[in-house]
C-alpha cells in the first residue's frame, strides 16, 4: 500500500476540513482537496477504503508539555504523571488524554487532549466509515526544528510552530505575536523559518522557506511521524487480515464440505462393510450346501477354495456364469433338506453343471426337479439306492 489518505480534522464539525492523498512510490500528490465540514467526511470514504489513514490533529486542541521526572519513566511514574502536569493545565485533568510521545533521562514529553475531542473526531470518521490507525499532533508533521531554529506554517487561519523535535503548538493568526513574545528571550530573539508568507508583524527572525502546499508538507512529515494519540482507552485493535476475512467464508464452505464428505464416505464404507457381511453370510450357506460335510466353514479356507475352484473353470466370464448358476439354483437345495450334495463339477464349454447329489428318497430328487428355476433344464441320471440313501447324477444346464 504505497498510497496515504492524510486528513487534518478541525476543531468543530462545522469547520473546514483538509485532505491529500500521497503516493511514497512516486513521492508526488495524486490528489487533494477541502471539505466544506465533518458532513462531508463521507466523500472520502471510497478513497480511504484502499489506502492506509493517518489523521492530524488541530495543535490548538492538543498541549504538549515537557515533564521533569527523576529517574527513569516506570508505571508508577505512568499513574502519578497527570498530577505532575495538573497545574500547567487549563482543563480537567479527568476529562484528558494523555500519551507519551518521548522519553528521556530525567524528562518525558506528554500530548494531553480532551478525551470529548479525540471521541468526537472518531465519531465523524465513524459515520464516514473511514478507518483511522494513527492520530499525530499536527505540528509534529512540520520539518523537525532545533531550539535555536524553528519551522511555522500557516494552514487557513491557524499558524503551526514547531519548536523541537518534540514541542509544537498552533493558534489563530491574532494570538501569534502575544504567544511568541511570552516564549522568547527579550534578550535573543528566536530564528523562524515560514513555508508560507511572512506574518506582518510577530516576535522572531523570520526566513523563508521554500514555498510549499501546506498539506504538502505536513503529508510528507506525517509519515515519518510515530507519533500516535490513540492510546490507552482510544487503543485501535488489530484487525484480522483483510485478505484472510475475504477468504474465511469460502473456506467455512469448504471445511463444511469436507466434514460432509468424510461423514458420506463412512456411510458409505459402513453400508459396504454391511453388505459385504451379508454377502459372506450368503456366501457360506450357498458353501455348506455345496459341501455339507465340511463342519467347519472359515471364510478365508473358503475363499481359497471357490478360487481354486473357479480358476479351474477358466476365465472371468465362465466364473461369472458358475457364480450366477450356483446362486440361482441354492435355494432349491436349501429348501430341501433332505437332499445333499456329494460332489459338484462346472463345465465351461458346455455351461452345465454336474451335481451327484445323495437323498433320503427317491421322492427328494423329484422334489428338487420341481424346485428348480424354470430357466434351468435338469437332466437326471440313473438312482442307486443303498444304505437307505438314493444317489444320482443331476446335470443342470440353462435354457
Amino acid at each position: 500500500m504505497s498510497e496515504r489518505l492524510i486528513i487534518r480534522l478541525a476543531s468543530e464539525a462545522s469547520q473546514k476540513q483538509h485532505w491529500l492523498i500521497w503516493s511514497e512510490s512516486e513521492k508526488e500528490i495524486i490528489a487533494s482537496g477541502e471539505l466544506e465540514n465533518a458532513q462531508y467526511l463521507k466523500t472520502l470514504t471510497d478513497k480511504a477504503q484502499s489506502r492506509q489513514v493517518i489523521c492530524l490533529l488541530p495543535g490548538v486542541d492538543v498541549a504538549i508539555k515537557e515533564v521533569v521526572i527523576n529517574g527513569t519513566f516506570n508505571r508508577q511514574m505512568q499513574q502519578a504523571l497527570p498530577y505532575l502536569i495538573e497545574e500547567e493545565l487549563a482543563c480537567d485533568i479527568e476529562k484528558s488524554h494523555l500519551t507519551v510521545i518521548a522519553k528521556h533521562p530525567g524528562l518525558v514529553h506528554v500530548a494531553v487532549c480532551d478525551k470529548q475531542r479525540i471521541a468526537n473526531w472518531l465519531a465523524w470518521l465513524a459515520d464516514a466509515n473511514i478507518n483511522c490507525k494513527q492520530f499525530i499532533p499536527e505540528g509534529l508533521a512540520l520539518p523537525v526544528a532545533t531550539d535555536n531554529n524553528w519551522q511555522a506554517l500557516q494552514l487557513d487561519n491557524d499558524w503551526i510552530i514547531r519548536e523541537s523535535q518534540y514541542v509544537a503548538w498552533s493558534c489563530e493568526a491574532s494570538m501569534l505575536e502575544i504567544i511568541l513574545a511570552s516564549k522568547m528571550n527579550a534578550e535573543s530573539e528566536q530564528t523562524i523559518k515560514s513555508y508560507s508568507a511572512l506574518p506582518t508583524t510577530a516576535c522572531g527572525d523570520w526566513l523563508t522557506g521554500l514555498p510549499v502546499l501546506p498539506m504538502e508538507l505536513l503529508a510528507t512529515g506525517a509519515l515519518q511521524c510515530k507519533v500516535n494519540l490513540l492510546s490507552g482507552e482510544f487503543k485501535i485493535q488489530k484487525e484480522a487480515n483483510t485478505d484472510l476475512l475475504k477468504w474465511r467464508l469460502p473456506a467455512i464452505f469448504v471445511a463444511l464440505l469436507f466434514v460432509m464428505s468424510c461423514i458420506n464416505l463412512y456411510l458409505e464404507k459402513r453400508t459396504v462393510d454391511m453388505q459385504t457381511e451379508a454377502t459372506k453370510k450368503y456366501v457360506e450357506e450357498v458353501y455348506k450346501l455345496a459341501f455339507p460335510k465340511q463342519n467347519k466353514v472359515r471364510y478365508l479356507r473358503m475363499k481359497r477354495a471357490v478360487t481354486s475352484m473357479l480358476n479351474d473353470i477358466g476365465g472371468e466370464s465362465g466364473s461369472a456364469n458358475f457364480l450366477l448358476m450356483l446362486a440361482e439354483i441354492a435355494p432349491s437345495f436349501k429348501n430341501n433338506k433332505q437332499l445333499s450334495l456329494s460332489n459338484l463339477k462346472y463345465d465351461a464349454s458346455e455351461q452345465e453343471m454336474r451335481i451327484l447329489a445323495v437323498g433320503d428318497n427317491f421322492q427328494t430328487f423329484e422334489t428338487f426337479s420341481s424346485m428348480l428355476p424354470k430357466q434351468y433344464n435338469l437332466q437326471q441320471g440313473a438312482l442307486n439306492s443303498s444304505n437307505n440313501q438314493v444317489s444320482g447324477l443331476l446335470t443342470i444346464r440353462k435354457e
